[in-house]
């Protein structure tokens, strides 16, 4: 990207089960009076679905968006984003959720941020939700802090194990704020930031992928929240999983990046003191609000967390056992290897 040159932008769409807000977001890119974009649509919708059928529509009808694409891809949220990167020619690449709509101001302020010289060093931005930030501290929150669950209050900071406050929790303000993940409705890199980096396909659609990606991206560049660039983030229900579902998707994600993550003896100490925080926050809520739900969360948080932290140790016993067999194979041979794959 030239220093003289407008940005040319990637917009990623990861949809499923959602046309009509879909179509809102359209119409908002449509409106940009920024031109300098292309728009992939990976859609994770059966070929013959009331969905599909209306977002190829949308898109064929459209005068505006004439640098769109609809890719089909299998549904889940880390398969679909992998699908849009392979994809994306842009200098930038911007993420959004299918629930989002925004100014028409909106890209060419994103392209005026990352060529401000005091941004060459930022690898990715998020823009400030003006529907739902700031969210409230609750009492839930303040104790998560204090049992040390989540590294303090701090909106955005996260640690190396992937234990984060959320960025909703600031106030409106001017500005840019560095911080430590990017949430997945909205997340802008710069495309050479990206370099060798993948989803992990293994996290589930609520398992954080949006911290576990954005947090290796801030291992080698600034992230920030930007409280002048505006989005609105409607949240729709619908196509959402809720309830102990979306718990155990999102458990089974801090397992994991605990089992990615944690290398000596402190970090699986933080992981016991974090499991035993939620623990005790989650029966103070069963003790408050009696339910079968709230009977049930910490047990299908636990069980999710150590299938999460399993699911890294499966991943390393592979290529272990992947070798022995070959080493094994070999020395069963006295053919050499050159000469077995000629023969194969």
């Amino acid at each position: 990207m030239s220093a003289h040159s407008p940005s040319f932008i990637s917009v990623i769409i990861c949809t499923y089960g959602r046309p009509a807000t879909l179509r809102e977001l359209l119409k908002a890119l449509e409106a940009q009076s920024y031109k300098n974009f292309e728009v992939l649509v990976i859609d994770g919708n059966e070929e013959h679905s009331a969905a599909h059928e209306a977002i190829e529509k949308y898109v064929r009808d459209s005068i505006s968006l004439q640098n769109a694409l609809i890719i089909p891809s299998e549904k889940g949220l880390t398969r679909q984003r992998n699908a849009g990167l392979r994809a994306a020619k842009g200098d930038l690449i911007c993420f959004f959720d299918d629930d989002v709509t925004f100014e028409e101001d909106f890209l060419r302020k994103v392209a005026e941020l990352f060529a401000q010289s005091d941004m060459q060093d930022a690898g990715g931005i998020t823009p400030y939700d003006t529907l739902y930030y700031p969210t409230p501290i609750t009492l839930r929150w303040r104790l998560r802090a204090m049992l040390g669950v989540m590294p303090g209050l701090d909106p955005g900071r996260a640690d190396h194990l992937g234990r984060a406050v959320p960025v909703s929790f600031v106030k409106p303000w001017p500005g840019k704020k560095e911080v430590g993940w990017l949430p997945g409705f909205c997340m802008i890199y710069r495309s050479s930031a990206l370099a060798g980096l993948r989803f992990d396909e293994l996290l589930p659609t609520y398992g954080g992928e949006d911290r576990d990606f954005s947090m290796r991206v801030g291992e080698r560049h600034r992230l920030l929240l930007c409280g002048d660039l505006h989005i609105q983030h409607h949240y729709t229900v619908e196509g959402r999983e809720d309830g102990l579902g979306r718990l155990s998707e999102s458990s089974f994600g801090v397992g994991r990046r605990f089992g990615k993550y944690a290398r000596g003896w402190r970090d699986y100490l933080t992981m016991a003191r974090t499991f035993a925080g939620d623990f005790v926050v989650d029966v103070v809520a069963c003790v408050r609000s009696p339910g079968p739900t709230s009977f049930l969360t910490p047990f299908v948080r636990m069980q999710a967390c150590w299938a999460g932290m399993r699911s890294v140790k499966s991943e390393q016993r592979r290529p272990t056992q992947a070798t022995a067999k070959v080493d094994s194979r070999k020395s069963r041979s006295s053919l050499p290897v050159s000469t077995e794959r000629d023969n194969l």
